[in-house]
């Protein structure tokens, strides 16, 4: 079973995100902000412990939502500020003992992304989003969620919340 790890986002900024995506018939894992991405991550689940002691020593957490970007023509996010979260994200990777993406981390919230042979008119979403997912939030991460894929090319769903502090 394949895993990742994310921080959720608030209800309501999620479901705004999930109606637009319905809008462009862009069905696939929940909004989150991606921690620990899929490849990084062992297909069992051992790892859990040493994420659950990482949690433990960690205090919620302060993200700041931004403005909308772009990777390439490709990917349509919100931006995240949030030293601490970019923080969690070191503290992971060095307990699990993990190689670290050679772009580096910059914590985002992916609205769509294109796929192979699924192409979207990222200009047009861009639009509508600059008008849906207006204002974005401030908020504390009190948790951080583990996503698991039940099967191969299933979207990822939620495993299991790990919270942070003691």
């Amino acid at each position: 079973m394949k895993y990742f790890i994310g921080a959720p986002i608030p209800g309501v900024y999620k479901n705004k995100i999930e109606m637009l995506r319905a809008e462009f018939r862009f069905l696939t894992t929940e909004p989150h902000i991606t921690i620990v991405p899929p490849p990084a991550l062992p297909d069992d689940d051992i790892f859990i412990k040493n994420v659950i002691e990482v949690c433990a020593n960690t205090t919620p957490i302060n993200i700041k939502l931004g403005h909308l970007g772009q990777f390439n023509h490709r990917v349509l996010y919100v931006s995240v500020d949030s030293p601490e979260l970019i923080k969690l994200y070191e503290n992971i990777f060095e307990a699990l003992k993990l190689e670290k993406e050679k772009r580096g981390y910059t914590p985002h919230l992916t609205v769509v992304k294109e796929r192979p042979k699924r192409p979207i008119d990222i200009d047009e979403i861009k639009k509508r989003a600059e008008v849906k997912l207006i204002p974005p939030p401030e908020y504390t991460l009190k948790y951080i969620t583990i996503y698991h894929q039940p099967k191969e090319r299933f979207i990822y769903v939620p495993y299991m919340e790990v919270p942070l502090g003691k």
